[in-house]
């Protein structure tokens, strides 16, 4: 019996003892533990790529944080830390980073499509109609090339990621504009949180996330510690780059300044309140930059890097206290190229999810990469149905692949674009154009423009996307003008004509890229030569009352282009080659006089062929000193009447309508001929950012006949061609192109200027 009891109170005293050991053993295990750090890193625009330089001091004092938290452009630097991006990567990003063309929308002209790129950068004022309201956008930014950027760097996370389970875990802020409460993301879609993060208002359109219309977390929380904190960070390492401490009223002059201020003013008050929280704090002196600086991105940097190294003693000394130092972090897996096993589309009203997925021309079961998807992005884009295009990716776990999603935000279908202009050949005028798409039916262009000017024009295409892949249109066009143009002999001004066209017709166009097209169609041409009496009372050989052509036939044209602008090139080639067959030519002239005459032109009833080749090429040197190398030429069969008349002459930065063709050294449409051989050679230097000074030379030969043209290019000597120069400045402003030139030829003495401003009709 005595032995019996023995045994359990043995027992008792061993659960005791390891009871009262154990946590004795705990609070020795928690005071040997390592604390965990974080970094906060605060919003400023560029102002936020001082970070790099901090965390570049931080590598090198070995502190690798356990813990991000960031804001705007915090989030950005912050997010790509935490996924294993070095401080070194992420200043080869600020150095590379094509920051105009990322915090634009604008179009780059090598990803626009054929049919579309005469259309981009052509207009002041471009404005949606909406419910048949005239509405404002909700930003002057929607991100579409910055998102691609993000998708690229944060490649290939998903939509669906826990970023507590990133290498470093992080997490960012927003604002919800609907609710009014500070958003805290810590998991979801990477590159949406941030882009959220980013939206300052106004700046960039909102992101819109479930019930959710998030801005930029700046307006209450730009500098998250109490987040990192709740993290459960004990160190605290904050960078804050936002709005300083001692403005003044003198610094808040400009609307744009009380806007800013008003903005981000809670979370101004809010930052001063985190300053408390940290052990260490960092604040850049960016007095001397902007939250626009991005093109002084490496300077911002530096200076980032200069204050950090100021509170060296802190952060070494901090290192050394609690054992920071630690080995770097691995990247996220980044595959070259991973399975698509599914597809989706969001945000569609008027497209089809076919027109989509096919345009994209990627199918479920094709192994991608991210540049693949990238230029399934910038194709579909290109097409101008999208005002914004960006996608996701889902881990498809049934079968180890991904299911990509595209997010598409249409182009309204309905814009109201104008463009002033002054041209002192052809006069004021202004553009109005109205473009339909997607309101005939589904994958369908409308373009209307009016020319409202001295010289009136209209023009009107409907284009329709057919086929598997939508590269194939049909459309119908129609286009009107009347010009009333000046009459030259030997540099001199005579007088003037009018002139009338109209054609139409139907045709087919094929892209065999975004910089490639080949077309075709069937058309109607009417034109109507009239002099007027002023003319008509010097040069004998213009009194006539009329002169009426119809002519019926058809045309191929193949077209390239590959520059990166629409008015100012510095690389890439143009090209484009069109054939025409006239089957019918029908033409009537009205006498004013019994008397018979040699007249300028005359009736023509034969049918005939024209060919016409143009070839430019660009390249620029040195960076600022772009050449231009450009061949043409102009062929037709017979004596081809009005209708393939070529008209040479002047300075003009649309294309050449009706035939004209520039030609420097003569007034516009100065020359008049049925075939011509002309080459060119310019010379541009940008002296300032837009500004250029230009110089041009060129030589041709023109004849009645190609047989006769060609024999003057066998047998003539070089200096006997028409020679012609131009000189002086280019300027791409805002209001459009502008050029102030002087210019003159060999075949007289006279000295021409030319003054233009505006987008060209």
């Amino acid at each position: 019996m005595k032995r019996s009891i023995l045994i359990p109170c043995r027992l008792v005293a061993i659960v005791f003892f390891l009871m009262a050991a154990f946590p004795v053993y705990s609070q020795e295990e928690n005071q040997t533990e390592k604390p965990k750090t974080a970094l906060v890193l605060s919003g400023g625009g560029a102002k936020g790529l001082a970070h790099i330089g901090v965390l570049k001091v931080l590598e090198e004092a070995g502190i690798r944080p356990d813990i991000i938290t960031g804001t705007s452009m915090g989030s950005i630097m912050g997010s790509l830390y935490a996924v294993g991006y070095t401080a070194d990567e992420l200043s080869a990003i600020n150095k590379n980073a094509n920051w105009d063309l990322l915090l634009t929308d604008k179009e780059r002209l090598l990803s626009v499509a054929m049919d579309e790129k005469e259309e981009t950068k052509k207009y002041l004022f471009e404005i949606p109609i909406r419910e048949k309201r005239i509405n404002l956008p909700a930003g002057v930014i929607d991100g579409q090339h910055l998102e691609a950027y993000f998708s690229e760097l944060l490649w290939p996370l998903t939509e669906d990621e826990d970023f507590n389970q990133l290498p470093v875990p992080f997490h960012c802020m927003s604002v919800d504009m609907i609710s009014g409460e500070t958003i805290e993301h810590s998991s979801g879609d990477l590159v949406k949180s941030i882009r959220a993060s980013m939206s300052i208002p106004t700046v960039f359109s909102p992101v819109q996330m479930d019930s959710m219309l998030l801005v930029d977390g700046g307006v209450t929380r730009n500098f998250p510690v109490q987040e990192a904190i709740n993290m459960g960070a004990d160190i605290i390492i904050g960078v804050y780059v936002g709005f300083q401490e001692d403005v003044t009223v003198d610094d808040i002059q400009s609307m744009t300044d009380i806007l800013q201020r008003s903005i981000a003013l809670a979370g101004i008050v809010d930052a001063k309140e985190q300053f408390a929280k940290c052990d260490v704090l960092i604040i850049p002196d960016l007095h001397d930059y902007s939250a626009a600086d991005f093109v002084k991105g490496q300077e911002i940097q530096q200076v980032g890097e200069d204050t950090a190294r100021e509170k060296w003693s802190e952060i070494e000394a901090l290192a050394d206290k609690y054992d920071l130092k630690s080995e770097a972090v691995e990247r996220i897996p980044q595959p070259e190229k991973i399975r698509i096993t599914g597809m989706e589309v969001t945000g569609l009203n008027y497209l089809s999810k076919n027109f989509v997925l096919s345009k994209s021309g990627i199918e479920a079961g094709d192994m991608v990469s991210a540049e693949d998807i990238k230029e399934a992005i910038d194709f579909m884009y290109g097409s101008m149905h999208f005002g914004k295009l960006t996608y996701s990716l889902r881990r498809d776990w049934d079968s180890e692949g991904y299911i990509l999603v595209f997010h598409v935000k249409e182009t309204p279908r309905a814009m109201v674009k104008l463009a002033p202009r002054y041209d002192d050949d052809l006069g004021v005028g202004i553009t109005t154009n109205f473009t339909l798409r997607n309101v005939i039916s589904p994958a369908t262009r409308m373009l209307l423009s009016l020319n409202i000017a001295e010289n009136p024009g209209m023009e009107i295409k409907l284009n329709r996307f057919v086929g598997k892949k939508q590269r194939l249109s049909d459309y119908f066009f129609m286009n009107t003008y009347r010009y009333k143009l000046p009459f030259y002999d030997d540099g001199k001004r005579l007088g003037t004509y009018k002139r009338g066209y109209f054609g139409g017709g139907y045709g087919l166009e094929y892209l065999f890229g975004l910089n490639q097209q080949f077309g075709g169609n069937v058309f109607y041409k009417y034109n109507r030569i009239a002099p007027r009496v002023d003319l008509q009372a010097i040069y004998a050989e213009t009194d006539f009352d009329y002169l009426k052509s119809h002519d019926w036939g058809y045309q191929f044209y193949y077209k390239v282009n590959t520059t990166d602008d629409l008015y100012f090139p510095k690389r890439g080639i143009k090209l484009n080659i069109e054939f025409q067959h006239i089957l019918s030519a029908n033409s009537d002239m009205k006498l004013s006089s019994s008397e018979p005459r040699d007249y300028l032109i005359g009736e023509i009833n034969e049918p005939y062929a024209a060919l016409t080749i143009d070839h430019n090429w660009y390249k620029t040197f040195a960076r600022r000193l772009t050449y231009n190398f450009e061949v043409g030429a102009g062929f037709s069969t017979d004596d081809s009447g009005a209708n393939g008349m070529y008209m040479l002459g002047g300075s003009q930065f649309g294309p050449g309508k009706l035939q004209f063709k520039d030609l420097a050294g003569f007034n516009f449409a100065e020359i008049y001929t049925y075939n011509y051989a002309l080459a060119k050679s310019s010379l541009s230097w940008e002296i300032a950012s837009g500004l250029y000074v230009t110089a041009n030379v060129n030589v041709g030969a023109t004849a009645d006949t190609y047989e006769d043209l060609f024999d003057h290019i066998a047998t003539q000597p070089f200096g006997d061609n028409i020679w012609g120069y131009s000189f002086g400045f280019k300027y791409d402003s805002l209001m459009g192109p502008i050029q102030l030139l002087i210019s003159g030829n060999n075949q007289d003495r006279e000295s021409r200027f030319h003054f233009s401003l505006g987008f060209p009709f």
